[in-house]
């Protein structure tokens, strides 16, 4: 099956990436592909469009940003080096994405406010307790932005959740 051109790609690579993890025959084009697209996807400011138009948005959390990241960090482990000039440093790349997913992660904690609701905006608002899953993930591999401390992060998602569940929203 072809995936669209969209976030899908990365659950394509993903499967493939978890192959190549435990040394199965994996197709690397599906891979390559999904690099090269998520790269040309960049918006700036910490933002990747979910295909060719940028969707305001938490794919950038659900998918896109935990994905590539985990993508990455498998191909930096297996020592893979694709043959795209532009993309084949896959330790380069990984540092970037993590900046990236650093930055988005800063943005995604302002958007917690005291009382630890958040703005509800984009299409699938209903997985919306994965709308924070890049500070999580930032948090849990020690990879945080010095601006955010840990304390700070897990107090925000801990009164996300502990406001979603009392409140009967889920």
């Amino acid at each position: 099956v072809n995936p669209p051109y969209n976030n899908w790609l990365l659950f394509s690579a993903m499967i493939e990436t978890f192959l190549l993890s435990i040394d199965e025959e994996c197709d690397m084009y599906r891979i390559h592909s999904a690099i090269r697209k998520i790269e040309e996807w960049y918006v700036g400011d910490g933002w990747y469009s979910d295909g060719t138009h940028f969707a305001f948005d938490y794919y950038n959390s659900y998918v896109v940003q935990p994905m590539y990241v985990e993508v990455l960090e498998v191909l930096v482990t297996k020592k893979v080096r694709l043959a795209n000039k532009n993309h084949g440093n896959m330790e380069s790349n990984l540092k970037t994405a993590v900046k990236r997913m650093q930055r988005f992660g800063v943005i995604l904690e302002r958007f917690i406010s005291p009382e630890a609701s958040f703005p509800a905006f984009g299409r699938s608002i209903t997985y919306r307790m994965g709308a924070f899953q890049p500070l999580a993930l930032l948090a849990l591999k020690g990879e945080l932005p010095e601006s955010l401390r840990e304390g700070q992060v897990r107090n925000a998602l801990t009164s996300v959740m502990k406001r979603m569940f009392s409140a009967g929203e889920i």
